[in-house]
C-alpha cells in the first residue's frame, strides 16, 4: 500500500473518530429537559397536596354546657374556641375556669364543655334566698310600722267619729290602719263603680284581706 493510501484511510478514521465524538456528547446533554420536567413535576405535586392540606376539615363532637350540643365540620386548624362558637356558644352554666379556649382540636374528639359545681350554685342559691329572706323581713317590718302609724291616727281621731267610705277622702282614708296613698285611691275608684252597703264591702278592693278589713272594721262606717 502506498503512502497515498494511507493518508486517506487515517483522514477518514479521523472523521469517524470526530463524529462519534460529537455523538456521545450529544447523548449526554439530552437528559436535562427531562430532568428540568421532573423537577417541575414535583412541585405541582407539592402544590396540589398543600391545596388538600389548606382544604381540609375535621369533624368534632361538641358537649356539655353549650346552647346547642351536636357534631360539627371545622378547619384542620381549629381550636375549642371555634367549636364552641359552632355549637351557639356557653350557658350561664359553664365553667370557664375549667375550659382551655385555645385548645387545639382533632379529628373524631369530643370537647366536653364543663359545667360548674353543684355546691357552687347551691351555694349561689342560698345566697339569693338569703338576701330575698332579709328583704321580706324589711318590707314586713315596715308594713307593721305603716299600721301602727294608721292606728295611733285613728285613735287620735277617734274622739270625733270614725272614717266614712263612701265620702272620705284620700287623706282621710289614709288614717285607717294599713292603708296607704295606692290604697286610698284604690278605695276611692272601687266606691266610684258601686258604693259600698257595708264594711264588708271593702273586700272588693284589691289588697284588701279579711285581715286588713278586721283591723279596720272598728274605724269605719258606712254612709
Amino acid at each position: 500500500m502506498n503512502a497515498k493510501y494511507k493518508k486517506i484511510i487515517f483522514l477518514l478514521l479521523l472523521l469517524a473518530g470526530c463524529a462519534g465524538t460529537s455523538l456521545l456528547s450529544s447523548d449526554k446533554e439530552e437528559p436535562a429537559p427531562a430532568a428540568s420536567f421532573s423537577r417541575a413535576g414535583v412541585q405541582s405535586a407539592g402544590g396540589q397536596r398543600s391545596g388538600k392540606t389548606q382544604g381540609k376539615t375535621i369533624r368534632v363532637q361538641v358537649s356539655g354546657a353549650v346552647l346547642e350540643p351536636g357534631i360539627y365540620d371545622l378547619p384542620a386548624d381549629s381550636r375549642a374556641e371555634a367549636a364552641i362558637a359552632a355549637a351557639g356558644g356557653l350557658t350561664e352554666a359553664a365553667d370557664t375556669e375549667r375550659l382551655n379556649m385555645v385548645r387545639k382540636l382533632r379529628d373524631g374528639m369530643l370537647l366536653q364543655v364543663p359545667a360548674q359545681k353543684a355546691g357552687g350554685g347551691k351555694k349561689a342559691a342560698q345566697r339569693v334566698a338569703g338576701a330575698g329572706a332579709s328583704g321580706n323581713a324589711a318590707n314586713a317590718h315596715g308594713k307593721n310600722a305603716a299600721d301602727k302609724r294608721g292606728a295611733s291616727k285613728v285613735s287620735a281621731q277617734g274622739s270625733a267619729g270614725r272614717v266614712r267610705i263612701n265620702s272620705a277622702s284620700s287623706s282621710e282614708l289614709q288614717s285607717l290602719p294599713g292603708v296607704g296613698p295606692a290604697l286610698a285611691q284604690r278605695i276611692i275608684a272601687e266606691r266610684s263603680r258601686g258604693r259600698f252597703a257595708s264594711a264588708e264591702d271593702l273586700l272588693r278592693v284589691s289588697g284588701i284581706g279579711k285581715a286588713k278589713l278586721e283591723k279596720m272594721r272598728a274605724y269605719v262606717e258606712v254612709d
